[in-house]
């Protein structure tokens, strides 16, 4: 569950009051911070930076959150009658209501009501098209902060919060990676973020014997945020009768193109630029965190239950871990769904309803940027079982901007539109050894 900015807010007071108590002990003493003192209090100051950023987030949050209760309650008064669209009465805000020559006559993809994808296509007509009555329109929304001057298609325009809203939700409904990785605020292009190498150890030792020390090896992962950015091309024939169905289209085109991208980095990228630099797990995972299938099973459509057994068998136990498998649909059902249809039992009622998406007692998750060949594929990896946010982080350094061009296709009557966000994914335990091996990859067999 998030926090909210109060509870965060008493988190930093708590982590200056650990800072402070570092710096108390050491003047008082009237000597300098020793070298784990300094290591310590330098810590706290980077989580305070990272809550901080939390805390402006949380901030926005509810801030928007006040807005939407306010404007619900305003459509409820104008739905029992009380007010009518468009009072001026100063206490509250202009209702947004959908033209109904604008209304949607299918269901909406992108947007769970016909009000978002309106102010998301009334904002793509300002911005795009210089249309005068939607430029009007964001700016009575209060859409835009530089409205009154126009908006320059070299420079682009703001998103509208409905917008950005749902290219973040259906980019976290249909992208994989970053969804089950760990998600950290960046405050900086370049951050590092702790991990634990090994951990102390123990010993038996008699009865006024030395106890032996041990340290815990504690070391840094890297998040380097790069820029990934999605293109994608409209009429411009387009009008305001076609506003809702505008918004619509965009929004879930740049969505899933931007899921698409960080899960094929994730999962499969090989550090080129062309995955902006990132290792995935496919070429970032040692040879010991990769469990190879029985001899001739060399394809998803032969592999057996041991197989998938050997797996469950080799990786490690975490506390408070939660496994789950990763795999192309395809491969599911040449090999997971195989083995279960043939393991008896099936009713009518299975076939009809299907079965739960689980194997073993795990989730099975689709990823549609992995393998998905289901004959023959020698040496290949087909799926992934573990907990991914024990493995890989995925940095957040900015929201999403949005630009327009209308130079670019000028020959084909076309309009581009450009979303761009920075993003920062490193797979930092690759299992190298047991104690960093929370993620393990299936392949088949030579």
């Amino acid at each position: 569950m998030l926090k909210t900015s109060q509870q965060i807010r008493d988190q930093i007071a708590d982590e200056r009051a650990k800072a402070q108590s570092i710096v108390g002990v050491a003047e008082l003493e009237d000597r300098e911070l020793t070298d784990d003192e300094q290591a310590t209090f330098d810590h706290i100051l980077a989580d305070i930076e990272n809550l901080e950023v939390v805390e402006a987030n949380a901030i926005k949050r509810e801030e928007f959150a006040a807005k939407l209760r306010q404007a619900n309650k305003l459509q409820q008064r104008i739905d029992a009658g009380e007010i009518a669209v468009g009072s001026d009465s100063g206490d509250t805000p202009q209702v947004i209501t959908v033209p109904a020559r604008a209304k949607a006559y299918h269901k909406l993809t992108a947007y769970d009501n016909e009000r978002d994808a309106y102010v998301a296509g009334t904002a793509i007509l300002a911005g795009v098209f210089q249309n005068e009555k939607s430029i009007q329109r964001c700016k009575d929304w209060g859409i835009y902060n530089t409205m009154t001057e126009g908006i320059s298609t070299a420079g682009g325009f703001l998103v509208p919060e409905e917008m950005q809203r749902s290219i973040v939700r259906l980019r976290e409904e249909r992208g994989v990676f970053p969804r089950y990785a760990r998600n950290y605020p960046m405050a900086s292009d370049s951050v590092f973020i702790p991990r634990d190498i090994t951990d102390v150890t123990a010993y038996w030792v008699g009865e006024t014997a030395e106890i032996t020390a041990s340290d815990q090896s504690v070391a840094a992962a890297e998040l380097v945020a790069k820029k990934v950015a999605v293109l994608t091309k409209i009429s411009t024939e387009l009008d305001e009768d076609s506003v809702v169905d505008i918004g619509n289209m965009v929004t879930m085109s740049m969505a899933y193109a931007l899921a698409d991208k960080l899960d094929e980095a994730g999962f499969n990228g090989n550090g080129l630029s062309t995955d902006g630099g990132v290792v995935g797990l496919k070429n970032a995972l040692n040879a010991s965190a990769i469990i190879g299938a029985a001899t001739g099973n060399d394809a998803p459509d032969n592999l057996d239950l041991v197989d998938f057994e050997s797996v469950l068998g080799a990786l490690p136990q975490y506390p408070g871990m939660r496994p789950v498998w990763f795999m192309h649909s395809a491969v599911y059902f040449a090999s997971i769904a195989r083995l279960m249809n043939a393991s008896g039992g099936t009713t009518g009622d299975m076939l009809a309803n299907g079965t739960a998406q689980r194997f073993m007692g795990y989730p099975v998750v689709f990823s549609q940027v992995m393998h998905s060949t289901t004959t023959t594929s020698a040496s290949t990896i087909v799926a992934y079982f573990g907990d991914l946010s024990l493995a890989a982080t995925v940095g957040n350094r900015r929201n999403m901007r949005t630009q327009v061009t209308t130079d670019r296709y000028f020959e084909n009557d076309l309009i581009g539109i450009k979303c761009t966000e920075r993003v920062a994914i490193t797979v930092h335990e690759v299992g190298d050894t047991i104690r960093n091996r929370p993620i393990l990859a299936m392949k088949t067999a030579a």
